[in-house]
């Protein structure tokens, strides 16, 4: 396997900036050290060699940090403080009751104490257990997120592989955007810009070259260009395998997490206070009973009474610190993680999921997200040959040339290639557009791989958003060398001169052109995206890069074509699911206005009164002018990643919850401005995936409305804990201080406080937290950005139940020695054995517990939905903790008089207990009756003042009357001709005039200005200087 070692390998990689280090001649220049290590720069390594190479070079993954175990869990679960004074206490309890009790009573004292002992453990070791379980699940994401798909060339053909199956030797192709999976060496590239920041700390893309700096360092970005390179270390032995030992990954507390840390360090304040209250007035019922009362000295027998005030204190504060609070926060989000990993969502970071519970604007990208991303050329122009119905057969078209210069052209100004091209499903890799030109070019008899060989490729200046095109040049089998170039048909058809005619090239009239574009503009309005394919002869001086296109002029027009990409079927369902739920859906899309707007009303973006703009118009626009716009904005066509992030900065200015999609590497910018970043899993780059919240598996729409509804799935299962558990804080720490200070004792031991912190923080949590999503979820608005963490409906319910349960228990504590009750349940106040006083106070406990029980199902719903069942069988772990839970209570009661003091009930003591608890449930149906304010909405505007500002003098509209424009409830868009204002209708002004002044009129300050103006035809420009010509350079509005 060669005769080139890991460690010569490294070191010349290492010491590259050395003055001493080996050079690439040292090792025979590039193709030498391929040779060296069996592979070739041309054909790559043999497939087969792999697992070999993996063994002597080393694999292409980094080991992962040892697993934390569950002892070790376990062990940091102990070191609450609140755990340890109990522990403690329960130590000093054991030994006190043991030295201090009868000898009858000896053999039984250290049973409370040992009881405390297990019950702190059992709380201890279920928290260790989630924390387990998280850890477990997060290190499966956080691999799948290391995972990335690299194109290399094995055995002379090029094919797509995990990045983590790089090894020494292969031929790596990277394009713009592309991470660079290992360190390669330079093979041949065209203009190949690196991103090194992540190595050197300097912002500046660095140029690549085969002699000045022909390393290519692993953890870098692709900011430009292609480029081949041979991979010379891997894993550990590369440059960012060093730099990752060093690395730790920290787990960062999103927003809701930290909130509610807070909220429960308020809580266990007020916790705290209602210990020590209740410590200090044990203690002085204590003395005044033994010390003023009996006039009794001191005996040893009391430190074990103090050591129980002391535990029962320490509980209360168990019960009080709502330490399931960050715990469910968790619970939910590693649930959610989870199961948005199954509905094609990979979350890259924890806050993601629960702010998109909260969007309201999404900005998403059309190719590959609204439509399938599967093209295929259904019409074709060639040489002023028209083929409308279907693509043609090779034989059916007679300009042989235009046909060569066109498929030649679509084979040679392209990197993309298409894999199991006889299957039913071939692979394209690559962009999709240029894959459907590939198999438009075989349909036609031209085999792109063929004419690739033959006509090497010397120039390529790749595909950027600003020129909308692509160019390459190549040098043919007769030596002549020809300059192709493709993009958006009317930007590449203003820069031709000529048009093929026949077999020869003639001049290119404006009257042609216009022709031309009504052909473009016709497929446009059929949704179909449309190219132009160009060429000429190519100068002998062309530079090697051409950012700015200025080399594309002069060209000669080949042919056009129009590209069907169809709408996914589950998309319009999608957008109006989103709509429904008060989510404002905005395409931007690099098509042009006709395409978009086409695509738009399919899939139901672009609904009554929306305005579609073109990207250079609003980029073009002051931010006040924007702001206008935004309320009805729905479209941006010809949108650059410029415009995307000039858009979501105005979004979230004027206090939107922005999600928005993006696949190339120009999009990170707007990725990392939203409130969420969605990257596309299949066609994003990955600068892109780097600067995303959320990956997108599958490209698809459908996977981001899922989002949302997990959003506020997790969202709203925090909420619900929320209120029960502070429900359930309010009650128990109430009856132990208004007991202990009237003298009542203490009706719920530690043992039993114990249980019911159990029950309120990790059962509930668990319970409340894997609520699966329902789809009424998404009939709510959004939530704001600066909601209430507990609403008025949420405090209604605190508040109405935690008085209800608190009725039942003083009833239970003080009035249950009455007649009625007593007589009723078969209880004896006079009682000894059992005392009356156990039996009371397991009744308390009991009805306490069933009454957390039953008010868990009302916890279920919040606000005012009247059915707490509804979908209740959707959650077998909710069904599973509640049964687990009353198992344990029965058997709690029946047999834990040792370990909890309390004593087995009759049967009609156990009715009691149920048919009182169970009152919850009605009781919850009666509270829903009282009116509180409703929640503030989230959707779009609602709390920024977008809307408010819009509807209160619509602003733009009325601004478009002095600019002389029409105003109309229409779809409103800004494209090309003046005198086609009504696409829908297919009429003139008139019917848009006659929706305005019934709509939108009245909305506005000039209504009687305008009311005055006849409805002539009015056209809009946004931008600075109207054209007198061009269909591109006018605001079209249609009504």
């Amino acid at each position: 396997m060669g005769d080139v070692n890991t460690e010569a390998l490294v070191d010349f990689v290492t010491k590259r900036d050395e003055d001493n280090h080996k050079t690439l001649k040292d090792f025979g220049g590039i193709d030498g050290l391929a040779k060296s290590l069996n592979s070739d720069t041309k054909k790559g390594i043999d497939a087969g060699s792999v697992e070999e190479r993996k063994q002597k070079y080393g694999p292409n993954s980094f080991p992962e940090k040892p697993p934390t175990s569950l002892f070790v869990f376990w062990f940091d679960a102990l070191k609450d403080k609140t755990l340890i004074i109990l522990m403690v206490a329960a130590v000093l309890s054991i030994v006190l009751e043991v030295v201090t009790a009868t000898p009858q009573k000896r053999k039984t004292a250290w049973i409370e104490g040992t009881a405390i002992l297990i019950a702190v453990f059992l709380v201890s070791g279920v928290t260790a257990t989630n924390d387990w379980s998280k850890d477990k699940k997060f290190r499966a994401l956080s691999a799948a997120n290391e995972d990335r798909k690299t194109k290399v060339i094995r055995g002379g053909s090029e094919q797509v592989v995990s990045s983590l199956e790089i090894v020494v030797g292969d031929v790596v192709v990277l394009e713009t955007g592309d991470f660079i999976p290992a360190d390669l060496l330079y093979i041949k590239g065209q203009d190949p810009q690196v991103d090194e920041s992540s190595m050197t700390g300097e912002p500046e893309a660095v140029h690549k070259t085969a002699d000045e700096d022909p390393y290519l360092l692993s953890g870098c970005m692709m900011m430009d260009g292609t480029v081949r390179g041979l991979a010379i270390a891997v894993g550990e032995n590369s440059q960012w395998g060093k730099i990752r030992k060093n690395l730790e990954t920290e787990e960062v507390q999103t927003p809701l997490q930290i909130k509610l840390e807070d909220l429960a360090e308020t809580i266990g304040k007020v916790g705290l206070g209602a210990a020590l209250a209740t410590l200090v007035i044990l203690i002085i019922r204590f003395c005044v009973k033994h010390f003023a009362q009996e006039k009794s000295g001191w005996k040893s027998e009391y430190a074990g009474e103090l050591v129980k005030f002391v535990i029962v204190s320490v509980s209360i504060i168990a019960v009080a610190v709502p330490e399931g609070l960050p715990l469910a926060v968790t619970l939910s989000l590693a649930y959610s993680m989870v199961k948005m990993m199954k509905d094609q969502n990979l979350v890259r970071h924890l806050a993601a999921c629960e702010t998109m519970g909260g969007a309201n604007a999404i900005c998403s990208d059309k190719t590959g997200t609204l439509t399938q991303n599967r093209m295929k050329v259904v019409r074709l122009w060639l040489a002023g040959e028209k083929y409308d119905d279907k693509l043609p057969k090779k034989d059916e078209i007679k300009n042989e040339e235009a046909l060569r210069l066109l498929c030649e052209g679509a084979a040679i100004n392209s990197s993309a290639y298409i894999e199991n091209e006889e299957s039913e499903k071939p692979n394209y890799v690559g962009s999709k557009t240029d894959c459907a030109l590939l198999l438009m070019s075989k349909k036609l008899g031209f085999d792109y791989n063929k004419i690739r060989e033959e006509n090497p490729t010397d120039i390529v200046y790749t595909f950027s958003s600003k020129k909308k095109r692509m160019s390459s040049v190549a040098k043919g089998k007769d030596g002549k060398s020809l300059y192709y170039c493709k993009g958006a048909s009317e930007v590449v058809l203003e820069l031709c001169t000529k048009v093929m005619n026949g077999d020869k090239p003639e001049d290119l009239s404006d009257e042609k052109k216009k022709e031309y574009l009504d052909i473009i503009q016709t497929w446009a309005k059929e949704g179909l995206r449309t190219l132009c394919l160009t060429y000429k002869e190519a100068s002998s001086n062309l530079p090697k890069d051409d950012k700015e296109g200025k080399e594309d002029k002069d060209l000669t027009l080949v042919g056009i074509v129009g590209i069907e990409d169809p709408l996914r079927p589950e998309v319009k369902n999608s957008v109006k699911t989103c709509q429904k739920a008060g989510i404002t859906i905005r395409m931007l899309t690099g098509d042009n206005l006709l395409t978009a707007q086409s695509i738009g009303k399919q899939c139901g973006i672009l609904t009554e009164g929306g305005i579609a703009l073109e990207g250079p118009k609003f980029r073009n626009m002051s931010e006040a002018e924007i702001d206008e716009v935004i309320p009805k904005l729905q479209i941006i066509a010809r949108c650059s990643p410029d415009d995307k992030l000039i858009l979501v900065k105005r979004l979230r200015a004027l206090g939107g919850i922005v999600a928005v999609t993006g696949d190339g590497t120009n999009d990170a910018p707007a990725l990392k401005e939203a409130d969420v970043g969605f990257a596309m899993g299949i066609a994003g780059t990955e600068v892109a995936k780097d600067a995303s919240d959320i990956i997108l598996m599958d490209d698809n729409f459908s996977s981001i409305e899922k989002a949302v509804l997990w959003g506020r799935n997790v969202y709203d299962s925090i909420r619900k804990f929320i209120q029960f558990q502070l429900t359930v804080n309010v009650v128990a720490v109430t009856v132990a201080v208004i007991s202990a200070a009237t003298g009542a004792g203490e009706p719920l031991t530690p043992i039993e406080l114990l249980w019911v912190n159990l029950i309120m923080d990790t059962f509930a949590a668990l319970a409340l937290a894997t609520e699966t999503p329902q789809p009424e979820l998404m009939n709510k608005s959004p939530r704001g950005r600066d909601s209430r963490l507990i609403s008025w409906k949420m405090w209604r319910f605190i508040a109405g139940h935690a008085a209800f349960q608190l009725g039942i228990m003083f009833w239970i504590l003080y009035l249950l020695d009455l007649d009625f009750p007593s007589k009723l349940i078969g209880y004896d106040p006079q009682s000894v054995d059992p005392p009356a006083e156990n039996v009371r106070n397991t009744i308390l406990f009991n009805t306490f517990v069933f009454c957390q029980l039953f008010n868990e199902i009302n916890a279920r719903r919040l606000g005012n939905e009247l059915n707490v069942f509804a979908h209740f069988f959707s959650n077998w772990i909710y069904i599973g903790i509640w049964v687990f839970t009353a198992g344990v209570q029965v058997l709690l009661i029946t047999f834990g008089e040792a370990i909890a003091e309390t004593r087995p009930l009759t049967l009609k003591q156990w009715a009691f207990c149920l048919a009182v608890a169970s009152m919850e449930l009605p009781f919850g149906l009666l509270l829903k009756v009282i009116p509180v304010p409703e929640e503030k909405s989230g959707a779009e505007g609602a709390q920024s003042g977008v809307k408010a500002k819009s509807d209160e003098k619509e602003p733009l509209l009325s601004s478009l009357g002095r600019r002389g424009s029409t105003a109309s409830q229409g779809t409103l868009s800004y494209s090309g001709k003046s005198e086609d204002r009504d696409l829908e209708s297919g009429e003139g002004g008139e019917k848009g005039w006659g929706k305005a002044k019934r709509n939108v009129m009245p909305k506005i300050r000039v209504v009687s200005a305008l009311r005055r103006a006849k409805p002539a035809q009015f056209t809009v420009s946004l931008s600075r200087q109207a054209s007198r010509s061009g269909p591109s350079d006018f605001d079209r509005m249609r009504g």
